[in-house]
C-alpha cells in the first residue's frame, strides 16, 4: 500500500514569489471543485487545511511574526506527488532531454511527429522536437512553436539549412497557456500529385481516436525526402537558433512534456512516455523503443500535480488549551468566491466600452430622475445642462433600449437646449470624433461642436437630424463670416423609427484641410473634406425644436467626445445594440477582459452558441447567462487563479482521460448505479429572450412521453435563454431532449482510493482528470449491462491525509455527448430508420440476413467497413454487407461486448453507437 499522506506541498505567494509552509501531516486536506446540481456554473473551489504554527511561522496577526500583515485573499497553492512523472522544463537556460543518434531514428518515408505538451505560454517561440545539428549539416526535422501560437515544421532533404523546407500552420493552436494537448505534424513526402503535403493536428490525449485539424493542409510543389544524419534527437531544445522562417528566435520550451512519438509511415520509431517509463527524480530513462534519454540543464522528472490554486479569505489561529501547540486554520477558495460578492450589476455594454476606451469626455446622460444636469464621466468637462428655464428635459425618463440604462428624455411642447464645455486636449489637436445614441421620432435637432481656432478661423460643426424631411445634414460654419456650408444632406436617413440609432461625426486634419466622415449605426454614410483645418473642441451644444405640432419626445444618451484614437464605430454600435450574435465564448472572454479578471478558453469561440443582447446583471451571472445558452462549463482553473470557460463543443466525442476497469478493483467501495429519473426530460420548451418559444417532444421509443410500458410518461421542462435568433430555440429544445432521454443507469459518483496499489498505478491519469473530461468504466458486473460506460466529470471531492487519499468524481452520462464526425469510420455511422433480422440466428452464426423495414438500405461499400451493429444487447461487427434489395446479408464478428446468445426473427438491428447531430 502506498504510504500516506503522499508528499504534499503548500505554498503562499507574497513578495513576488511562492514560499512553502507546513501542513500538519496528521490532518486531512479536503478539496471540492466543479459544478453542483444541473447548472453550467461551478461553485467556488473550496478546501480546508491546518497550517503548522507552533513557531509562529504563519502568525499573520502577530507583529513579531515574519508573516505579520499578510492579508485576506493571499494566494495559496496546494500540490501532491503521485504516479509516474512528466518532464518539467524550467523557464530559463537551455534545458533539453536528448537521446543519441541511432539507426532507428531515421525516417525514410512519411513523417509523423506527436508531442504531448503543456507549455507555460503557447504564444512564445519554443523548440519541441528536433533532430538537427547545424554543424556538419546534420538537419533532419524540427517541430516548434513560432510567435502567436503557430506551429511550424522544418525538414531538410540533404541536411543543410540552405536546402531546408518549412511550413507554418494556417491557424494558431487552439489552446490556452498551460493547457495540455497533443500537437501533431505530418509530412506526406509524396502526395501522388507531384508534391508533398503537411498537416498540423491536435488531440486532447495521445491515444485519442479523434484528431482535429489546425488550419488547412499545406501542399508544396515537388516530392521530398528527409535527411537521415547523425544528429541526436532533442526534446525541448534545438540546435537551430531560429524558427524555420529564419526570423524569430527559438528558445527552449518552458512547461511540461508528457510524451513524444515519431513515426516513419506506420512504424513507431520513438515512443517516449516518461509516466510509464521513468522514475521521479531520475536523470535518465529508457523509452518504449529502447532509446535512452538523458536530462540536462535543469529538466526534471516530476510527478507533482497542483490540486488547488486559490486564495485565503481569512486566517483563523487556534491554540491548544495546554499552550503547547498552535495551528492556523484556513479555508482556501477559488476566485469565484471573491468575484461573486456584492450586488452591483455590470454597467451596460456601451457604458463599459466607452469607459474602457478612455474618451476625452463623455456625458452618459444616465443620471437619475432627480438630476438637474448630466455629469461628465471623466470630470474634464462641465455638466451637460440647459440654459433655458423652460426646457423640458426629463432626466432618467428616456428609453433607448431595455438593455441600456435609462437616459434623458427631451419632451415636446417647447424648444429645449443643453450644453457643456470641455478642457483643451492635445489628443484632439489633429482630429476628433463626437457620437451619441438617439431613439424616438422627434422633429428637428441640432448638435453643435465649436472648435478652439482663433476668432478669425473658428469653426462650428453641426449635425442636424430633421425628421420631417427624413434627413441628416452636416453643416460647417466659419464663425468669422457667419457663412454655413452644407457638407451633406443625407436622405432618407432611416433613423426616425423609434429604435436606437448611433451617430458619429469624425474628423482629422491633413494638409490644411479637414477630412470628415459621418457614420450611422457603425457604417459610413458620407464624407469628404473641408478646405480649412479644425482643432480640438471647446464646447458641445444641443438644441431641439419640439414645440411644433406633431413632435414626439426623443431619448438621447452616451454623448462622447474622442480624440484621434476613437474606437471603431462598428464596435460602438454593436455595444449599444448589446452585442447581438456574439458567441457565448466571445462574450465570456470580452467581459472578463473588460473586468480585468483572468479567464482562459477551452475550445474554439466560433463553435459556441450565438447569443442575444447582453442585459444588465452581475458579472458572474452575465457569464452564466452565456454558459447556460451554450451548455458549456463556467469553471475555475485548478492550477491558476483564473476562470476557465469550457465550450459545449469541447465536451463532444472525447477520448477518455481515465479508463477504470471494474474487474481490476480500482473503483473503491460500492459503485452504485442509479436507475432514477432525475435527469429525464422528454418534453422541453425553450423560449428565446423577447422572442418565440419552441417545443420538442420525444414521442417514440422507451424514453418517450407515451405512458408506460411504451414510454416513461411525460417529463416537462421549460427554459428561457439568450439566443440570437428564434430558430435556435427549436434546436436547443431538441438537444436538451436528447440529453434528457438517455436510457440506462446513471453513475452519479465514482470513488477511487489512491491508497489502493491498483489505483495508485493509475495515479498519473487519475490526477489529470478534471471537470468536463470523460472517464470510462469497463468490465462492469453483468447486471449493470454489457457495455462500457462513459461519464462526463462535473466535479469532484478529494481528501488527502494521513489515513486517506480518496477522490470521488461527480458525473453525468457521457453517452449523449458522443456526436457524429463527418467521414469518420468510428464516429460517422448513422443509424437505420428500421431494420430487423430476417430469420432467427443461433449464438455462433456469422452470416445473418437483415431486412430493412424503413429508410435507406445498409451500405455495401467495403471502404465503409467494418460497421458496428447491435442486436438484442449483443454487439457485432459487420465486416462485409452484400445485396442491394431490402434483404441483405451481413458477415459479422460476434460477441464484441462479451454477450453471446440466440436472436429471434424480427429482432431489431441497429448501428452500435450511431452518429448524433451536435447542437
Amino acid at each position: 500500500m502506498p504510504s500516506l499522506p503522499p508528499p504534499r506541498t503548500t505554498e503562499l505567494f507574497y513578495g513576488g514569489a511562492w514560499h512553502p509552509v507546513s501542513v500538519r501531516e496528521t490532518t486531512t486536506v479536503s478539496i471540492t471543485r466543479g459544478l453542483s446540481g444541473t447548472g453550467t456554473r461551478a461553485a467556488p473551489a473550496s478546501a480546508t487545511m491546518l497550517l503548522g504554527n507552533r513557531q509562529r511561522e504563519v502568525s499573520v496577526h502577530d507583529p513579531e511574526s515574519a508573516l505579520y500583515g499578510l492579508g485576506r485573499n493571499t494566494p495559496v497553492r496546494f500540490s501532491v506527488q503521485g504516479g509516474g512523472p512528466h518532464l518539467a522544463f524550467p523557464a530559463s537556460g537551455f534545458p533539453v532531454v536528448s537521446t543519441p543518434d541511432h539507426a532507428s531514428l531515421g525516417v525514410a518515408g512519411d513523417l509523423d511527429v506527436r508531442v504531448d505538451v503543456a507549455p507555460t505560454s503557447w504564444s512564445l517561440p519554443a523548440a519541441l522536437v528536433s533532430r538537427a545539428r547545424t554543424t556538419g549539416s546534420q538537419i533532419s526535422y524540427l517541430l516548434c512553436l513560432a510567435q502567436n501560437r503557430v506551429p511550424q515544421l522544418l525538414w531538410s532533404p540533404n541536411g543543410t539549412f540552405a536546402s531546408r523546407r518549412w511550413v507554418a500552420a494556417t491557424a494558431p493552436v487552439p489552446a490556452y497557456h498551460g493547457q495540455r494537448i497533443v500537437l501533431r505534424a505530418t509530412l506526406d513526402i509524396d502526395n501522388g500529385a507531384g508534391g508533398c503535403t503537411i498537416r498540423f493536428l491536435y488531440a486532447r490525449r495521445l491515444d485519442s481516436p479523434l484528431w482535429l485539424p489546425i488550419g488547412d493542409p499545406v501542399t508544396l510543389s515537388g516530392t521530398t525526402t528527409i535527411f537521415d544524419g547523425t544528429a541526436p534527437l532533442d526534446v525541448g531544445k534545438s540546435d537551430l537558433s531560429l524558427t524555420p522562417d529564419g526570423f524569430s528566435g527559438l528558445p527552449s520550451v518552458s512547461g511540461r512534456i508528457h510524451a513524444v512519438q515519431v513515426y516513419d509511415g506506420a512504424a513507431l520509431k520513438v515512443d517516449m512516455r516518461p509516466e510509464k517509463q521513468a522514475l521521479p527524480g531520475a536523470g535518465s530513462f529508457t523509452d518504449g523503443a529502447g532509446r535512452v534519454w538523458t536530462l540536462a540543464a535543469g529538466v526534471a522528472l516530476s510527478n507533482r500535480h497542483v490540486r488547488l490554486e486559490g486564495e485565503v479569505p481569512a486566517w483563523a489561529p487556534e491554540r491548544h488549551p495546554s499552550g503547547n501547540d498552535s495551528v492556523m486554520s484556513i479555508a482556501p477558495a477559488g476566485i469565484m468566491r471573491r468575484l461573486g460578492t456584492g450586488k452591483r450589476p455590470l454597467d451596460d455594454a456601451l457604458h463599459r466600452l466607452i469607459t474602457a476606451s478612455s474618451p476625452i469626455e463623455c456625458w452618459l446622460m444616465t443620471d437619475g430622475t432627480q438630476a438637474a444636469a448630466g455629469a461628465p464621466l471623466r470630470g474634464a468637462g462641465s455638466p451637460m445642462r440647459s440654459t433655458k428655464s423652460d426646457s423640458k428635459i426629463a432626466w432618467g425618463k428616456g428609453a433607448l433600449a431595455e438593455w441600456l440604462t435609462p437616459v434623458v428624455e427631451i419632451q415636446t411642447g417647447v424648444n429645449s437646449d443643453m450644453s457643456a464645455t470641455v478642457a483643451s486636449s492635445s489628443a484632439a489637436a489633429t482630429g476628433w470624433a463626437v457620437e451619441w445614441v438617439r431613439a424616438g421620432v422627434g422633429n428637428v435637432e441640432f448638435f453643435r461642436f465649436m472648435d478652439r481656432n482663433g476668432p478669425a478661423s473658428r469653426l462650428e460643426w453641426t449635425v442636424v437630424t430633421d425628421q420631417p424631411a427624413d434627413a441628416v445634414r452636416v453643416v460647417v460654419e466659419e464663425m468669422s463670416t457667419g457663412t454655413p456650408t452644407v457638407l451633406i444632406n443625407l436622405t432618407p436617413a432611416g433613423i426616425y423609427d423609434g429604435r436606437p440609432h448611433h451617430i458619429r461625426l469624425q474628423t482629422f486634419v491633413s494638409g490644411g484641410s479637414t477630412f470628415w466622415t459621418l457614420y450611422i449605426d457603425g457604417e459610413i454614410v458620407g464624407g469628404s473634406s473641408y478646405a480649412s483645418p479644425t482643432t480640438a473642441l471647446s464646447d458641445l451644444r444641443y438644441t431641439s425644436l419640439l414645440a411644433a405640432t406633431g413632435s414626439q419626445p426623443i431619448s438621447i444618451g452616451y454623448l462622447t467626445y474622442w480624440g484621434t484614437t476613437a474606437p471603431d464605430p462598428e464596435d460602438v454600435y454593436r455595444a449599444g445594440s448589446g452585442f447581438p450574435g456574439e458567441t457565448a465564448a466571445d462574450r465570456v472572454v470580452r467581459l472578463a477582459g473588460e473586468q480585468g479578471v483572468p479567464l482562459d478558453l477551452d475550445g474554439e469561440a466560433a463553435d459556441s452558441e450565438p447569443l442575444g443582447v447582453q442585459r444588465p446583471a452581475k458579472f458572474l451571472d452575465t457569464l452564466e447567462t452565456a454558459s447556460d445558452a451554450d451548455l458549456g462549463y463556467l469553471l475555475e482553473r485548478r492550477d491558476a487563479r483564473s476562470l476557465l470557460y469550457r465550450t459545449r463543443a469541447s465536451l463532444y466525442t472525447q477520448a477518455p482521460v481515465l479508463t477504470l476497469d471494474y474487474s481490476q478493483g480500482v473503483i473503491s467501495g460500492e459503485l452504485r448505479p442509479v436507475p432514477d429519473d432525475k435527469l429525464t426530460r422528454n418534453d422541453i420548451a425553450v423560449t428565446r429572450e423577447d422572442g418565440s418559444t419552441a417545443r420538442a417532444v420525444e414521442t417514440q421509443g422507451p424514453m418517450s412521453v407515451a405512458d408506460p410500458p411504451s414510454g416513461v410518461g411525460r417529463y416537462e421542462d421549460a427554459v428561457t435563454l439568450s439566443l440570437e435568433a428564434d430558430a435556435q430555440a427549436l434546436q436547443q429544445a431538441w438537444w436538451r431532449v436528447h440529453l434528457g432521454t438517455t436510457p440506462g443507469l446513471r453513475y452519479p459518483r465514482v470513488t477511487i482510493d489512491l491508497a489502493n496499489p491498483r489505483a495508485a498505478a493509475l495515479a498519473h491519469d487519475i490526477l489529470a482528470a478534471d471537470t468536463g473530461d470523460l472517464i470510462r468504466l469497463t468490465h462492469l458486473p453483468d447486471e449493470y449491462g454489457p457495455d462500457p460506460v462513459d461519464l462526463i466529470i462535473r466535479g469532484y471531492t478529494e481528501d488527502i491525509g494521513e489515513k486517506v487519499w480518496r477522490i470521488t468524481f461527480i458525473c453525468d452520462p457521457g453517452t449523449p455527448w458522443r456526436v457524429g464526425i463527418y467521414d469518420d469510420n468510428a464516429h460517422g455511422k448513422y443509424d437505420t430508420d428500421g431494420s430487423q433480422l430476417t430469420s432467427a440466428i443461433n449464438a455462433t452464426a456469422i452470416s445473418i440476413s437483415v431486412t430493412t423495414t424503413a429508410g435507406a438500405r445498409w451500405t455495401i461499400d467495403p471502404a465503409e467497413m467494418p460497421v458496428p451493429i447491435t442486436i438484442g444487447g449483443e454487439e457485432m461487427r459487420a465486416t462485409a454487407i452484400s445485396g442491394t434489395g431490402l434483404v441483405q446479408t451481413f458477415t459479422v464478428v460476434r460477441s464484441i461486448n462479451g454477450v453471446s446468445k440466440t436472436h429471434p426473427a424480427g429482432a431489431p438491428v441497429a448501428t452500435a453507437r450511431p452518429a448524433v447531430y451536435a447542437l
